[in-house]
């Protein structure tokens, strides 16, 4: 195997990695705790890792940021080169001069590397977490939390600097991915039960949880009456 086989080699599989490193971080953002939690109660082993890693959420991230840090970097360093050497004897054919040739190699070999980067190392990963964000995380979170813990005293050193630099500007790092609802998010998914068949409120009980009147508590008070005494 040569040096360009190797390259582009190395370039599929950094390509590979830088995916599942931004596919991983979007997934555990955009995943939905309590879709995952009756899975882990079942004894899901992903699904249990899936949790912890969404308690230890800082923890995660940074590791993904160094993941695809290292990735884009690897790639410069390796791949490009391989494609500048690939391009250069096609463009030697075309009669160009020396300084031409590998001014126009570079910025070609450049192009492709950046596009690839952009294209399958982010936005199509990115893209696949936003899509099904719960079976992403419940095969790409396991692994990267298995990853986060190898690489405990790297990640807490970094994370460690940037949540003290954060303190500086009065931000208060968190620790635990956010699985809340608005109202309107459960007001749709009572609905979406109802009509389902999953969810019964035939008396209304749960659907009128969710309205509100515009009175407020002063709207409705009702004075206390002072009681009479009598004096002998």
């Amino acid at each position: 195997m040569n040096s360009i086989t190797s390259g582009l080699l190395a370039l599929v599989v950094l390509l590979l990695a830088n995916g599942f490193f931004v596919a991983a971080e979007f997934a555990v953002i955009s995943a939905k705790r309590a879709q995952i939690e009756p899975r882990a109660k079942a004894g899901s082993t992903p699904a249990k890792l899936t949790i912890k890693a969404m308690e230890n959420v800082s923890l995660i991230l940074a590791t993904c940021q160094l993941g695809v840090t290292i990735s884009g970097l690897l790639i410069l360093l390796v791949a490009e080169p391989s494609i500048h050497e690939l391009l250069k004897e096609p463009l030697h054919a075309l009669g160009l001069p020396e300084s031409a040739e590998t001014a126009v190699s570079f910025g070609v070999a450049l192009f492709i590397v950046s596009f690839l980067h952009v294209l399958v190392g982010e936005m199509i990963p990115k893209n696949i977490s936003f899509s099904i964000p719960e079976r992403a995380a419940l095969v790409l979170v396991p692994p990267l939390y298995g990853l986060a813990i190898a690489l405990k005293p790297v990640v807490f050193a970094l994370n460690a600097t940037a949540n003290g630099i954060l303190r500086l500007f009065g931000v208060r790092s968190k620790n635990e991915a956010n699985s809340a609802f608005t109202l309107e998010q459960v007001e749709d998914i009572v609905s979406h039960s109802t009509r389902a068949g999953v969810l019964s409120d035939e008396t209304g009980a749960i659907t009128n949880t969710f309205e509100f009147t515009d009175k407020q508590v002063k709207d409705i008070l009702v004075p206390i009456r002072k009681p009479n005494h009598c004096f002998n």
